[in-house]
Protein backbone atom coordinates (compact mmCIF):
# COMPACT_ATOMS: atom_id res chain seq x y z
CA UNK A 1 0.00 0.00 0.00
CA UNK A 2 1.32 3.46 -0.79
CA UNK A 3 0.66 4.73 2.67
CA UNK A 4 3.01 2.12 4.11
CA UNK A 5 5.99 3.04 1.90
CA UNK A 6 8.05 5.79 3.55
CA UNK A 7 9.04 8.72 1.36
CA UNK A 8 12.34 10.55 1.82
CA UNK A 9 10.85 12.97 4.33
CA UNK A 10 9.52 10.12 6.46
CA UNK A 11 12.89 8.35 6.36
CA UNK A 12 14.59 11.52 7.61
CA UNK A 13 11.94 11.84 10.32
CA UNK A 14 12.50 8.29 11.62
CA UNK A 15 16.25 8.86 11.90
CA UNK A 16 15.63 12.23 13.56
CA UNK A 17 13.24 10.77 16.11
CA UNK A 18 15.57 7.93 17.07
CA UNK A 19 18.45 10.39 17.36
CA UNK A 20 16.36 12.56 19.69
CA UNK A 21 15.58 9.61 21.95
CA UNK A 22 19.24 8.54 21.97
CA UNK A 23 20.27 12.09 22.92
CA UNK A 24 17.79 12.04 25.80
CA UNK A 25 19.08 8.66 26.99
CA UNK A 26 22.67 9.96 27.04
CA UNK A 27 21.57 13.08 28.92
CA UNK A 28 19.57 11.08 31.49
CA UNK A 29 22.49 8.69 32.03
CA UNK A 30 24.82 11.50 33.13
CA UNK A 31 26.25 11.52 36.63
CA UNK A 32 25.09 13.90 39.37
CA UNK A 33 25.70 17.20 37.58
CA UNK A 34 23.15 20.06 37.50
CA UNK A 35 20.57 19.77 34.72
CA UNK A 36 21.25 23.32 33.54
CA UNK A 37 24.96 22.56 33.22
CA UNK A 38 24.26 19.34 31.31
CA UNK A 39 21.93 21.07 28.84
CA UNK A 40 24.31 24.02 28.40
CA UNK A 41 27.32 21.77 27.74
CA UNK A 42 25.35 19.64 25.27
CA UNK A 43 24.21 22.80 23.48
CA UNK A 44 27.80 24.09 23.33
CA UNK A 45 29.07 20.84 21.83
CA UNK A 46 26.17 20.74 19.37
CA UNK A 47 26.92 24.37 18.44
CA UNK A 48 30.49 23.41 17.55
CA UNK A 49 29.27 20.53 15.38
CA UNK A 50 26.75 22.62 13.45
CA UNK A 51 29.22 25.50 13.08
CA UNK A 52 31.57 23.03 11.39
CA UNK A 53 28.78 22.04 9.01
CA UNK A 54 27.98 25.69 8.22
CA UNK A 55 31.65 26.45 7.51
CA UNK A 56 31.92 23.37 5.29
CA UNK A 57 28.87 24.63 3.37
CA UNK A 58 30.14 28.21 3.02
CA UNK A 59 29.51 28.12 -0.73
CA UNK A 60 25.90 26.95 -0.28
CA UNK A 61 23.20 29.21 -1.68
CA UNK A 62 20.83 28.68 1.27
CA UNK A 63 21.75 31.52 3.62
CA UNK A 64 18.35 32.90 4.53
CA UNK A 65 17.00 32.87 8.10
CA UNK A 66 14.37 35.60 8.05
CA UNK A 67 11.56 36.31 10.53
CA UNK A 68 9.99 32.86 10.12
CA UNK A 69 13.35 31.22 10.66
CA UNK A 70 13.87 33.22 13.85
CA UNK A 71 10.38 32.28 15.04
CA UNK A 72 11.14 28.64 14.29
CA UNK A 73 14.42 28.87 16.23
CA UNK A 74 12.68 30.45 19.25
CA UNK A 75 9.95 27.80 19.32
CA UNK A 76 12.55 25.06 18.96
CA UNK A 77 14.56 26.54 21.83
CA UNK A 78 11.53 26.59 24.16
CA UNK A 79 10.62 23.04 23.17
CA UNK A 80 14.17 21.69 23.49
CA UNK A 81 14.81 23.33 26.85
CA UNK A 82 11.57 22.18 28.48
CA UNK A 83 11.94 18.70 26.98
CA UNK A 84 15.53 18.40 28.25
CA UNK A 85 14.56 19.55 31.75
CA UNK A 86 11.69 17.05 31.79
CA UNK A 87 14.18 14.24 31.08
CA UNK A 88 15.60 14.72 34.58
CA UNK A 89 12.16 14.66 36.22
CA UNK A 90 10.18 11.75 34.73
CA UNK A 91 10.86 8.41 32.99
CA UNK A 92 11.85 8.76 29.35
CA UNK A 93 9.00 6.53 28.16
CA UNK A 94 6.45 8.66 30.05
CA UNK A 95 7.91 11.77 28.45
CA UNK A 96 7.73 10.17 25.00
CA UNK A 97 4.17 9.05 25.65
CA UNK A 98 3.10 12.58 26.58
CA UNK A 99 4.77 13.73 23.38
CA UNK A 100 2.53 11.30 21.55
CA UNK A 101 -0.06 14.08 21.73
CA UNK A 102 2.13 16.01 19.32
CA UNK A 103 0.65 14.38 16.19
CA UNK A 104 -2.81 15.30 17.49
CA UNK A 105 -1.88 18.95 17.88
CA UNK A 106 0.31 19.11 14.76
CA UNK A 107 -2.28 17.63 12.41
CA UNK A 108 -5.02 19.90 13.75
CA UNK A 109 -2.75 22.93 13.35
CA UNK A 110 -1.81 21.85 9.83
CA UNK A 111 -5.51 21.88 8.93
CA UNK A 112 -6.22 25.22 10.63
CA UNK A 113 -3.07 27.10 9.62
CA UNK A 114 -1.60 25.31 6.60
CA UNK A 115 -5.01 24.34 5.16
CA UNK A 116 -3.82 20.76 4.64
CA UNK A 117 -6.81 18.53 3.93
CA UNK A 118 -7.68 16.09 6.70
CA UNK A 119 -9.37 12.76 6.02
CA UNK A 120 -11.58 10.52 8.12
CA UNK A 121 -8.58 8.33 8.97
CA UNK A 122 -6.79 11.34 10.44
CA UNK A 123 -9.63 11.93 12.88
CA UNK A 124 -9.84 8.24 13.83
CA UNK A 125 -6.10 8.24 14.53
CA UNK A 126 -6.39 11.42 16.57
CA UNK A 127 -9.21 9.97 18.69
CA UNK A 128 -7.16 6.85 19.42
CA UNK A 129 -4.12 8.95 20.32
CA UNK A 130 -6.17 11.16 22.66
CA UNK A 131 -7.61 8.14 24.46
CA UNK A 132 -4.19 6.55 24.79
CA UNK A 133 -2.63 9.71 26.14
CA UNK A 134 -5.32 10.08 28.79
CA UNK A 135 -4.64 6.53 29.97
CA UNK A 136 -0.91 7.26 30.14
CA UNK A 137 -1.32 10.49 32.07
CA UNK A 138 -3.23 8.80 34.91
CA UNK A 139 -0.24 6.84 36.30
CA UNK A 140 2.02 9.66 35.12
CA UNK A 141 0.58 12.04 37.70
CA UNK A 142 2.30 10.02 40.43
CA UNK A 143 5.63 11.30 39.09
CA UNK A 144 6.90 14.88 39.24
CA UNK A 145 4.12 17.39 38.40
CA UNK A 146 6.87 19.74 37.22
CA UNK A 147 8.15 17.09 34.82
CA UNK A 148 4.68 16.47 33.40
CA UNK A 149 4.11 20.22 32.98
CA UNK A 150 7.46 20.65 31.21
CA UNK A 151 6.59 17.74 28.92
CA UNK A 152 3.24 19.30 27.99
CA UNK A 153 4.79 22.73 27.33
CA UNK A 154 7.47 21.20 25.12
CA UNK A 155 4.81 19.27 23.19
CA UNK A 156 2.86 22.44 22.42
CA UNK A 157 6.02 24.32 21.43
CA UNK A 158 7.15 21.49 19.15
CA UNK A 159 3.74 21.46 17.43
CA UNK A 160 3.94 25.16 16.58
CA UNK A 161 7.57 24.68 15.57
CA UNK A 162 6.60 21.99 13.06
CA UNK A 163 3.92 24.18 11.51
CA UNK A 164 6.39 27.07 11.28
CA UNK A 165 8.92 24.77 9.60
CA UNK A 166 6.41 24.02 6.85
CA UNK A 167 6.10 27.78 6.26
CA UNK A 168 9.85 28.40 5.79
CA UNK A 169 10.90 29.80 2.39
CA UNK A 170 12.72 27.30 0.11
CA UNK A 171 16.16 28.94 0.48
CA UNK A 172 16.10 29.04 4.28
CA UNK A 173 19.34 27.72 5.79
CA UNK A 174 18.22 25.09 8.30
CA UNK A 175 21.70 24.85 9.83
CA UNK A 176 21.81 28.54 10.70
CA UNK A 177 18.37 28.25 12.28
CA UNK A 178 19.68 25.36 14.39
CA UNK A 179 22.62 27.54 15.50
CA UNK A 180 20.28 30.29 16.70
CA UNK A 181 18.20 27.73 18.58
CA UNK A 182 21.28 26.26 20.27
CA UNK A 183 22.48 29.69 21.40
CA UNK A 184 19.09 30.36 22.98
CA UNK A 185 18.90 26.94 24.68
CA UNK A 186 22.48 27.01 25.95
CA UNK A 187 22.24 30.59 27.17
CA UNK A 188 19.06 30.06 29.16
CA UNK A 189 20.23 26.69 30.53
CA UNK A 190 23.50 28.23 31.74
CA UNK A 191 21.50 30.78 33.75
CA UNK A 192 19.36 28.17 35.53
CA UNK A 193 20.03 28.07 39.29
CA UNK A 194 21.79 25.06 40.79
CA UNK A 195 22.23 24.23 44.47
CA UNK A 196 25.90 23.23 44.35
CA UNK A 197 27.15 25.19 41.35
CA UNK A 198 28.72 23.67 38.26
CA UNK A 199 31.03 20.67 38.58
CA UNK A 200 33.72 19.26 36.31
CA UNK A 201 32.23 16.36 34.27
CA UNK A 202 34.00 13.02 34.46
CA UNK A 203 35.47 11.43 31.34
CA UNK A 204 32.41 9.14 31.19
CA UNK A 205 30.07 12.13 31.34
CA UNK A 206 32.04 13.92 28.62
CA UNK A 207 31.55 10.92 26.32
CA UNK A 208 27.83 10.89 27.10
CA UNK A 209 27.60 14.64 26.46
CA UNK A 210 29.28 14.19 23.09
CA UNK A 211 26.82 11.43 22.19
CA UNK A 212 23.94 13.61 23.38
CA UNK A 213 25.19 16.49 21.23
CA UNK A 214 25.51 14.32 18.11
CA UNK A 215 22.00 12.94 18.62
CA UNK A 216 20.62 16.42 19.27
CA UNK A 217 22.17 17.80 16.06
CA UNK A 218 20.90 14.89 13.98
CA UNK A 219 17.39 15.21 15.43
CA UNK A 220 17.27 18.98 14.94
CA UNK A 221 18.59 19.11 11.38
CA UNK A 222 16.86 16.00 10.01
CA UNK A 223 13.41 16.90 11.32
CA UNK A 224 13.64 20.20 9.45
CA UNK A 225 14.63 18.34 6.28
CA UNK A 226 11.75 15.90 6.81
CA UNK A 227 9.12 18.59 7.33
CA UNK A 228 10.24 20.42 4.20
CA UNK A 229 9.78 17.28 2.09
CA UNK A 230 6.57 15.72 3.41
CA UNK A 231 3.16 16.83 4.62
CA UNK A 232 2.85 17.33 8.35
CA UNK A 233 0.11 14.69 8.47
CA UNK A 234 2.60 12.19 6.99
CA UNK A 235 5.36 12.99 9.49
CA UNK A 236 3.24 13.31 12.64
CA UNK A 237 2.34 9.63 13.15
CA UNK A 238 5.99 8.59 12.97
CA UNK A 239 6.48 10.26 16.35
CA UNK A 240 4.78 7.24 17.91
CA UNK A 241 7.97 5.28 17.21
CA UNK A 242 9.69 7.30 19.96
CA UNK A 243 7.43 5.61 22.51
CA UNK A 244 8.73 2.15 21.57
CA UNK A 245 12.37 3.19 21.65
CA UNK A 246 11.93 5.01 24.95
CA UNK A 247 10.19 2.01 26.50
CA UNK A 248 13.06 -0.23 25.46
CA UNK A 249 15.71 2.12 26.89
CA UNK A 250 13.76 2.69 30.13
CA UNK A 251 13.32 -1.04 30.73
CA UNK A 252 16.91 -1.94 29.84
CA UNK A 253 18.72 0.89 31.64
CA UNK A 254 16.45 1.98 34.50
CA UNK A 255 14.06 -0.95 35.00
CA UNK A 256 10.94 1.14 34.47
CA UNK A 257 8.00 -0.72 32.94
CA UNK A 258 4.57 0.96 32.64
CA UNK A 259 1.59 -0.52 34.45
CA UNK A 260 -1.63 -1.81 32.92
CA UNK A 261 -3.14 1.62 32.23
CA UNK A 262 0.08 2.91 30.72
CA UNK A 263 0.47 -0.19 28.54
CA UNK A 264 -3.13 0.15 27.32
CA UNK A 265 -2.52 3.81 26.49
CA UNK A 266 0.65 3.04 24.56
CA UNK A 267 -1.20 0.33 22.61
CA UNK A 268 -3.88 2.84 21.59
CA UNK A 269 -1.21 5.32 20.52
CA UNK A 270 0.54 2.72 18.39
CA UNK A 271 -2.79 1.80 16.81
CA UNK A 272 -3.29 5.48 16.01
CA UNK A 273 0.08 5.54 14.29
CA UNK A 274 -0.77 2.43 12.27
CA UNK A 275 -4.06 3.97 11.12
CA UNK A 276 -2.50 7.26 10.10
CA UNK A 277 0.43 5.61 8.32
CA UNK A 278 -2.02 3.83 6.03
CA UNK A 279 -3.41 7.13 4.75
CA UNK A 280 -1.86 7.76 1.30
CA UNK A 281 -0.37 11.17 0.55
CA UNK A 282 -2.68 13.79 -0.98
CA UNK A 283 -2.02 14.33 -4.68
Amino acid sequence: MPGLTPDRGQAYALIALFSGVASGVALKALGPIPSGEAIALRSALAFVLITGIVLARRHATDRLIGPRGLARAALDAVAALTFSLAIFEIPLSLLASIHATLPVISVILSGLILKERLRAGNWIALALACGGTLLILQPGLSFSPLGVTLALVSTLAYAFRDVTTRLLPPRTDTFRIALVSLVLVGGVAALLPSSGGWSLPSSRDLVLLCLAAVGFVAANVLIIAALRRSELSRIAPLRYSSVLWSLAFDAALWGYVPGLAGAAGITLILCAGAVQMRIPPID
